[in-house]
């Protein structure tokens, strides 16, 4: 199953293109999560509040991620290109 399978049918395609843009750009872009579920979102944030997780962590119910509207994506070895990936992400709205 690919990484863009869950998300909103109106979003997918914007998601996909950010990834393909940094891969364009040589910034090897790995999607470490898009759609979760209610429980997926449960774990991750009883994660967070036991502080095992270095990120912040929308209780569920409230997360995007639930609906199929958020990616997260990371560049390893290329994270001071975040920066100018979000920008491009702004960029398209």
């Amino acid at each position: 199953m690919s990484w863009w399978s869950g998300l909103n049918p109106a979003f997918s395609p914007y998601a996909r293109w950010l990834v393909d843009v940094a891969r364009q750009n040589r910034l090897g872009p790995v999607v470490t999560s898009a759609y979760r579920s209610y429980e997926q979102q449960a774990i991750l944030y009883r994660r967070y509040l036991a502080g095992q997780l270095p990120y912040t962590v929308a209780p569920p119910g409230r997360s995007k991620h639930q609906l199929g509207l958020a990616i997260d994506v990371d560049l390893p070895g290329n994270r001071g290109s975040l920066a100018v990936l979000g920008a491009w992400w702004e960029r398209v709205g």
